[in-house]
């Protein structure tokens, strides 16, 4: 069994322009100590999968699907019974350590009280923040415990937020966009902070990015996410190698060491997507089959599965 299976979740805003359909029957499965990447570009409804596995999204928002962790439908479940999932078994690694962070708390206290939400003292909870800090890197524990998140840098608060967020040792840690707005250094310090949390953590890690050179590094199993949609999964390293849709061919070609050539057009309104193909406005392979019928997906070699109509 794996140990999280996502199956046909759709999540619509409703607004006054009329539903944005953010997640249009996804699917998806994660293994134990598995990373899986979900790559796309900004607007894919890559977040909005993070946020609906623990049912953080606005209470406006109408979700469907199956969310199984464990074998638990996390959709249907009390929400008493999710908060002991949430944060222990499930952590969210945000995208802003600035924003997630308290700045009228000591660093360390905003990692010791959740020690002592579990029934520990204030002594206990220090030694273990203080073994925490260390095992994060930070050369200074007790120096770090006693500052706050303003005097840190960009890194240092990034590997503070995941360690609150592993402080539990959950199963799974679901971070979101990691190295968003960071420079080269930190960025280069956050992968080894991952490979650090697979390695000696053996957690679980569903990573969502727009950062293509970081999805291949890390992941074993890549889900490319286009307009709220799975256009292809598949291994990483034959998605990087060999991609199968048009539009991860495109995506691809966008990156900087090869020549960064921009995608045609625009992605369509997920308040009004069109009935074919979504992709079928940008692709140099559609007919006029592509824009009035709307493809599935279906297998395109040994764990890889595609969403185009001219692969078959």
């Amino acid at each position: 069994m794996s140990l999280l299976e996502v199956s046909g979740l759709n999540v619509t805003f409703p607004t006054q322009e009329g539903n944005v359909r953010a997640s249009s029957d996804v699917s998806f499965s994660l293994d134990e100590g598995e990373v899986l990447g979900l790559i796309g570009e900004s607007g894919s409804g890559k977040s909005v999968i993070g946020l609906s596995i623990l049912r953080l999204l606005p209470a406006y928002a109408e979700v469907s699907g199956r969310i199984l962790f464990r074998g638990i439908d996390l959709a249907v479940i009390p929400e008493k019974d999710l908060a002991r999932i949430r944060g222990r078994e499930i952590a969210l690694l945000p995208q802003n350590p600035v924003l997630s962070l308290n700045p009228l708390m000591q660093n360390g206290r905003q990692l010791a009280e959740v020690y002592e939400q579990t029934g520990d003292d204030r002594v206990v909870a220090r030694k273990k923040t203080l073994d925490l800090l260390q095992a994060f890197s930070f050369h200074d524990p007790a120096g770090v415990y006693t500052l706050y998140p303003h005097q840190l840098s960009g890194g240092m608060r990034q590997r503070l937020t995941a360690g609150i967020a592993l402080s539990y040792h959950p199963s799974l840690l679901i971070a979101d966009e990691p190295t968003r707005g960071l420079d080269r250094d930190v960025r280069e310090k956050t992968i080894d902070l991952f490979r650090k949390i697979e390695d000696e953590f053996g957690t679980a890690i569903l990573l969502i990015t727009h950062d293509l050179d970081l999805a291949e590094r890390l992941c074993s199993r890549i889900v490319v996410m286009y307009a709220g949609e799975i256009v292809e999964i598949g291994p990483a390293g034959e998605v990087f190698e060999d991609p199968a849709h048009p539009y991860t061919q495109g995506l691809l070609r966008a990156r900087p060491r090869n020549g960064l050539v921009p995608l045609p057009g625009m992605s369509p309104g997920l308040s009004a997507l069109p009935p074919g193909c979504r992709f079928a406005g940008r692709c140099g392979r559609a007919d006029v089959s592509c824009t009035t019928t709307h493809p599935t997906v279906s297998g395109c070699g040994p764990g890889r599965c595609a969403r185009c109509r001219h692969l078959f």
